[in-house]
């Protein structure tokens, strides 16, 4: 009599109901989108100053015009840092695409973005303490 011990794990399960399981850099890729989504109010000035979302710093709460230039500028870099992270990893090569150095594609834009935004903000401070 031949028995067949069969184990299912929850990823399997997952397989047979959705018939896809996201890899790698399908994470990654669902970050750029998040950050992009997220990104885009900012960039199009439509969220108020608040303490929740955006780049909230004494002087963007003190200053309304700041608070909008800020998030404006930080908002276009973190939308072009995803786009671009996004297009990288859709070209990049599977025998390429190892975890850290996806993860790299996706993070060191993003970052660069985020201190792109408070270099912009230390410069509109610096501009408005000079006039």
């Amino acid at each position: 009599m031949d028995s067949h011990i069969v184990i299912v794990t929850p990823g399997d399960v997952l397989h047979y109901l959705f018939a896809w399981l996201p890899g790698d850099n399908d994470w990654l890729l669902l970050v750029c989108l998040i950050t992009a989504v997220t990104a885009l109010p900012l960039a199009f000035r439509l969220v108020p100053p608040n303490c929740v979302y955006g780049v909230r710093t004494k002087y963007t709460r003190a200053n309304r015009e700041a608070w909008y230039d800020v998030n404006a500028f930080t908002g276009r870099a973190m939308l072009a840092a995803s786009i671009a992270s996004a297009f990288i990893l859709l070209a990049m090569p599977a025998s390429l695409a190892f975890a850290w150095g996806a993860a790299a594609v996706v993070f060191v834009p993003m970052t660069l973005a985020t201190l792109a935004g408070f270099v912009y903000l230390r410069h509109l401070r610096e501009t408005a303490q000079r006039r």
